[in-house]
């Protein structure tokens, strides 16, 4: 059995720096806090947490003085103050990429435009892009969202940078026939569009796509979707420990890619299971 690796899978720039910082700063500090998990990944947050990481979504539970961090997600201005008020020194992981967007949305706030955010109501990034205009954008996640909105004459469109060129594209096309002037800013960041474009490729070559990721991770699902769209059967898996003997049977070539928050040592734990499993099968 032959296993091919995407040639864009695991740790983004964004992550990376988040957990350049953190390694840093368990170092520097007996105790730190991180203002929810730090990135979508299970075993990266229980390993941090092992070097004094501790993981708490309640600001106003940290004791005066503590120091915790924002996570690669960002967070709404709302966090910046209630630290400062409680005089708890913040640590920035917010990826660069996302703060763009937190800037561009609040831009187009100002500027009088109705702001549309695609992305899912449920992620941390996406409310904290709506944060940054003061709650007053609206996410959406498919066009069906729209069926009770209003559409202004002005609106502008970002993005959570995990989302599909093709969801923007769709979007985009709901909503241009209902205004009068659409501006698009498309903020889906470029390891996010290489990733999914190279998963895409490997689909296409391979009997079967292994995606190893958080399964709380919004850009490893979406690899498993642009990869099943494909037309390859895609498995997400957080773990080697998953895989299953029966996804592999009749297959010659695998595909493994991986989220922007898996380490290299995930996506080798699961090649190297795949090898053993391909031994097996043949011998």
């Amino acid at each position: 059995m032959q296993i091919l690796l995407a040639d864009h899978a695991g740790f983004c720039f964004g992550v990376r720096r988040a957990l350049e910082m953190a390694e840093e700063a368990t170092r520097s500090h007996e105790r730190l806090y991180a203002l929810g998990p730090l990135i979508h990944n299970r075993q990266v947050v229980e390993r941090l947490g092992r070097q004094g990481l501790v993981v708490c979504e309640d600001l106003e539970a940290l004791p005066a003085g503590a120091v915790a961090m924002i996570r690669a997600h960002g967070a709404g201005p709302a966090v910046y103050d209630l630290a400062s008020e409680r005089g708890v020194t913040l640590l920035d992981a917010t990826c660069p990429f996302v703060a763009r967007v937190h800037r561009k949305a609040a831009q187009f706030v100002r500027h009088g435009y109705q702001v549309l955010v695609l992305g899912d109501p449920n992620h941390p990034e996406a409310q904290g892009i709506v944060a940054h205009t003061g709650g007053k954008a609206l996410i959406v996640e498919d066009p069906v969202d729209l069926e009770n909105v209003h559409l202004r004459r002005r609106v502008a469109v970002v993005c959570q940078t995990t989302q599909t060129l093709e969801s923007l594209r769709v979007l985009v096309g709901a909503v241009l026939p209902h205004v009068q002037e659409l501006i698009v800013a498309n903020t889906i960041c470029d390891a996010t569009v290489n990733r999914q474009e190279a998963s895409v490729v490997l689909a296409r070559r391979v009997d079967v796509v292994i995606v190893i990721g958080g399964y709380h991770s919004a850009n490893t699902r979406r690899l498993a979707e642009v990869c099943a769209a494909a037309g390859t059967p895609a498995h997400h898996i957080e773990t080697a420990d998953e895989l299953q003997e029966e996804w592999l049977t009749g297959v010659a070539k695998v595909g493994v890619t991986a989220g922007a928050s898996t380490p290299a040592e995930a996506i080798e734990a699961v090649i190297e299971r795949l090898r053993e499993m391909g031994s097996a099968e043949s011998g």
